[in-house]
């Protein structure tokens, strides 16, 4: 087995042996003498070396691993003898190789040295054999009541898997057993400690639910010095309820005699301890028929609850609230011989809330009788407080959500409505014989409320995306002609301040896209007017290129630029690069945050990059979807709006339903316009009576009216047309509130259309149109 020309096939041809050939090379290193690897079995089979030219000898490793401790050795060589230390490596749980130094120099150095590569070693085979785990990955199936304790205890504990192997220790252990705790993580019990394996089979029978006891057992230290010791080793249980090995309890006496050994200051620290870490320990002995307990002063002394109380009912001492649920799930823990855990609240004299997270359970004597019953009570209040206390938050945030999204549906049907007159007006006299100056002042007038309108949708848009209720309408669109339209837009205001305009769409941007056209709109409309209100000269150019993804969209602009500490408060709500700028250039601030909110409901994102008196760039990435052009056109064809001129044939009966005296003449006005008469009546009521009473070709019908409203009066008469066999009437509802769930309430109701306030005439016309097609429909379609 001399040099590498002694390992196995396997071992040369398996991948798995290169950390084994650098974890040997670590140890070759920090002894300074070469090493030898022998492994024999497993998928690693073979010895391995550092050096060729040294002698073997695995007849040492060998003996070390029969002996399953570290062995030390003569090896003759070349005329000289050396020290030779073999240390056995363990996986799954039993001595399978050795690890060999050639001219090793004795000493704790070298003894710690191999120790640590051994463990690494192993662990490194144990992922190589079938399906073992490493020593330490049941670590997260241990309860961490069960780690909480060994951490905290100040005697020492020792927690073993079913294969004996080293999981966690308490700081008293290493100290009371000479031995450094992260070396020994790992190990195997009887690696650690060679002599334990005389107790082998009392442990197995531990793992089956035996409790082992042993006084006064002599233990030897590494430091040479023997102490003696009693032990409790009992078994423990995973997460999961499955056995997970043994757990040992050990109390250091002072010499052979068996003095105790500062047991009295020993208590005094595990109170201390137990005390910190919120714990209370307690017992049940049904035998001395007495009630103890130690830790933290969750429980009331003062209660008056003792073993009589909790031999007849082990719930006595839990808040009422809290004791039913509490005493069903502790019987039938008691009934299946399990351990109990659950949370409550206890109950006190002095009306203090006090929350434990309680785990006990049952031990049974010889005779099959409960001897004791043994918990653990950890103090949970300041956590639960914290969790009340976070359910009250969230209900009083949607407590204000809820009244800011009314609030706001309230004033935009408040605002829209003088809107709707100022607007519906305008745009009814833009239709008159009008001078210059006077058509001049009507645009200046229908410009501001456009502008007021934006401003308001504004807010409403933001609204929307921060309760969650902004849904992208899908569809195709052609991007050049959405980039246009932006455009288009503020090419007056670009000519107005001497500023440039310029777009450019490349050629392999061009074409439609699936998406919410409007929205890709309103964030380039957007960016371009930020860009002109903060430029003076020169101007700005959008540039739209095609991306692996979808599309970029970059806007620059030669304004005043961005400082770098503002840069990062730039997409806040109301928020702009510098206060002064909303006196001098105006604006609020929202502008930005509905591009971010918009492209990340999109997927998307937005950058920017800025220099103070040079300009800024913003760059939008959208995933959008590329699809036919002729899918656009087919969607345009579709929705082609209808027009005055549109609307031919025998005058419309027409019924309005509207309480708004101005919204009244807005809407006659404008179906004058188009040789339409209406008849208006105030209210949902008011229609239905109107509409028993006459024949209606469509009925427009506001949503928020006194008496009756809209989708109120529109299912009465959809129940009536289907009691009396009546004609069907579309009906089309007039309304500020066009989200798309209040659209989908509308059709729920029976309406069959929406046209938005305040009311466009191509949207009006259009929805008329529609109507009346729908109208010509059998009634089977209509139905539908």
């Amino acid at each position: 087995m001399a040099g590498e020309a002694t390992l196995s096939e396997p071992a040369n041809q398996s991948a798995q042996t290169a950390p084994l050939d650098i974890l040997i090379r670590l140890a070759a290193r920090g002894s300074g003498v070469s090493a030898q690897l022998c492994i024999l079995e497993g998928p690693c089979r073979g010895s391995r070396t550092t050096d060729a030219r040294a002698p073997d000898v695995s007849q040492i490793g060998l003996e070390a691993v029969a002996r399953g401790q570290l062995t030390w050795g003569l090896k003759s060589f070349a005329g000289k003898t050396y020290d030779v230390a073999a240390r056995p490596v363990f996986a799954a749980g039993r001595a399978v190789g050795a690890l060999c130094l050639f001219g090793a120099e004795s000493g704790d150095a070298t003894e710690d040295l191999m120790a640590d590569v051994a463990v690494m070693i192993g662990r490194e085979l144990d992922a190589a054999g079938a399906g073992v785990q490493s020593p330490t990955a049941g670590v997260g199936e241990i309860p961490p009541m069960l780690l909480a304790m060994i951490d905290s205890v100040p005697v020492a504990v020792a927690l073993y898997d079913t294969e004996f192997r080293l999981l966690r220790v308490s700081e008293r252990w290493g100290f009371d057993f000479g031995l450094i705790a992260e070396r020994m993580l790992g190990r195997s019990m009887f690696e650690i400690d060679p002599t334990a394996r005389r107790w082998e089979s009392q442990y197995r029978n531990c793992m089956k639910g035996e409790r082992l006891v042993a006084d006064r057992v002599p233990i030897e230290r590494k430091d040479g010095a023997v102490v003696y010791i009693n032990a409790v080793t009992i078994p423990w249980t995973r997460t999961d309820g499955r056995v997970g090995g043994i757990m040992g309890m050990y109390q250091v006496l002072m010499d052979d005699r068996g003095e105790e050994y500062e047991l009295i200051n020993a208590q005094r620290r595990l109170d201390a301890a137990i005390k910190l870490a919120g714990i209370h320990v307690f017992e049940m002995d049904y035998r001395t028929k007495s009630v103890w307990g130690m830790g933290d002063d969750v429980v009331d002394e003062r209660g008056g609850v003792g073993f009589l109380e909790l031999s007849k009912d082990v719930s006595a001492g839990i808040h009422p609230d809290d004791r039913e649920a509490a005493a069903a799930e502790l019987a039938e823990a008691r009934r299946q011989r399990r351990t109990y855990r659950g949370e409550y609240r206890l109950e006190r004299t002095d009306d203090r809330e006090i929350w434990v997270s309680a785990a006990s359970a049952d031990f049974y004597g010889e005779t099959d009788e409960i001897e004791t019953h043994l918990g653990v009570l950890v103090d949970i209040t300041q956590r639960k407080r914290a969790e009340q206390a976070l359910v009250k938050a969230v209900a009083e945030a949607e407590a204000a959500n809820r009244a800011k999204s009314d609030f706001l549906a309230t004033m935009s049907h408040e605002i829209r409505t003088p809107l709707n007159g100022v607007l519906g007006m305008a745009s009814a006299m833009a239709a008159d014989t009008l001078s210059e100056t006077q058509r001049g002042r009507l645009e200046v007038v229908r410009q501001s409320g456009e502008s007021l309108l934006g401003l308001l949708n504004d807010v409403l848009d933001l609204s929307k995306v921060e309760a969650g209720k902004l849904e992208l309408d899908i569809a195709p669109f052609d991007l050049c002609e959405v980039a246009g339209s932006a455009q288009a837009v503020f090419a007056g205001v670009a000519q107005g301040k001497g500023l440039t305009l310029e777009m450019v769409v490349d050629e392999t941007a061009r074409g439609a896209y699936l998406g919410d056209g409007a929205r890709v709109r309103q964030i380039i409309a957007n960016l371009i007017s930020n860009a002109l209100k903060f430029t003076d000269k020169g101007g700005a150019d959008v540039a739209i290129t095609r991306n692996r993804l979808g599309i970029t969209i970059r806007v620059r602009d030669t304004g005043i630029g961005i400082p770098a500490d503002r840069v990062g408060r730039l997409f806040q709500k109301f928020e702009q690069a510098d206060a002064s700028t909303t006196r001098r250039y105006g604006g609020t601030g929202l502008g930005l945050a509905i591009c971010r909110e918009f492209s990340e409901l999109m997927g998307g994102s937005v950058k920017v990059t800025s220099q103070e008196g040079e300009g800024t760039t913003f760059i939008v990435e959208l995933p959008l979807f590329k699809v036919a052009d002729r899918t656009v056109e087919a969607v345009k064809e579709a929705s082609t709006p209808a027009t005055a001129e549109a609307v031919e044939g025998p005058p419309l009966r027409v019924l309005a339903a509207e309480d708004n005296r101005v919204n009244q003449l807005v809407l006659r006005t404008l179906l004058n316009q188009a040789g339409i008469e209406p008849t208006i009546v105030d209210d949902g009521k008011a229609a239905l009576e109107a509409w028993e009473a006459g024949q209606w070709d469509v009925i427009l019908m506001d949503v928020q009216m006194p008496v009756m409203d809209g989708p109120t009066a529109a299912r009465a008469i959809r129940q009536r047309e289907a009691e009396g066999g009546r004609a069907w009437t579309p009906i089309i509802a007039l309304t500020a509130n066009v989200m798309s769930h209040q659209v989908r309430e509308y059709e729920q109701a029976g309406m069959n259309g929406c046209v938005a306030k305040p009311i466009e005439v191509a949207a009006l016309f259009a929805g008329l149109e529609a109507a009346l097609a729908l109208g010509a429909c059998s009634p089977d379609v209509q139905a539908a």
